[in-house]
């Protein structure tokens, strides 16, 4: 990824976790994407159907990601979900935002999360 000047200038929106439950639950078909480390053992929490791509493999495998959809990113303290929105963006996806305090600040305020285990090898993104 290539972080220049004009990468600093894109701004992502960011979404509470009421805001972002709100979204989920509003009807639209949006596209929900983990982007936190794969090697992460402190908490397997993930939100139901979220897609798993640890930010290092996004710019390998971002293709998989559907275009035609609005994408929401989490990881576990929005500390890689900017920089994987900010990445799409240059790429021309759809991003609506990221949540805002990552699955930590989800489960602190007591939403809906499953344990999954983090898979050796990463599944489809699609």
């Amino acid at each position: 990824m290539d972080i220049n000047e004009s990468w600093r200038k894109i701004k992502v929106k960011k979404f509470s976790p009421d805001k972002l439950s709100q979204l989920l639950n509003d009807g639209t078909n949006y596209y929900l994407l983990d982007v936190r480390p794969h090697n992460y053992k402190r908490n397997r929490s993930f939100i139901e159907d979220s897609f798993f791509c640890p930010l290092v493999h996004l710019s390998d495998r971002y293709k998989e990601i559907p275009k035609n959809r609005e994408i929401l990113i989490t990881d576990w303290a929005m500390k890689q979900s900017p920089t994987a929105a900010k990445f799409l963006i240059t790429k021309g996806y759809k991003i609506k935002g990221v949540l805002k305090g990552g699955i930590e600040r989800w489960q602190i305020e007591h939403k809906p999360t499953h344990e999954r285990e983090i898979p050796k090898t990463l599944p489809p993104l699609h």
